[in-house]
């Protein structure tokens, strides 16, 4: 328990956790999604439900990773042409 303490866990709830089956069900179902997308080992990340990296990487893979998933999920802005003169408004209304 001294784990749980060293890192701000309620000592007594972790244990507790510990020694019941509170979260059985939810660790099975984790297992077999991890088995569903073809997990084998550990660590395994997945980046938006879509994109994975297995095995232990080196950061500049998770920085590569990250900027494709950013530009493939990234919302895209489109500016349509008006008048010069146009008024703009806001969330709180136009001026």
């Amino acid at each position: 328990m001294a784990v749980a303490a060293s890192v701000g866990l309620d000592v007594d709830e972790s244990r507790e956790v510990l020694m019941s089956k509170r979260y059985t069900d939810d660790v099975r179902a984790d297992i077999a999604a991890a088995r569903q997308i073809g997990v084998t080992g550990v660590p395994f990340y997945v980046f938006e439900d879509k994109y994975a990296v297995s095995g232990a990487q080196p950061p500049e893979v998770f920085v590569d990773v990250l900027r494709q998933v950013w530009e493939m999920t990234r919302p895209q802005l489109i500016t349509l042409a008006g008048p010069v003169d146009a008024e703009a408004c806001g969330p709180e209304g136009c001026d």
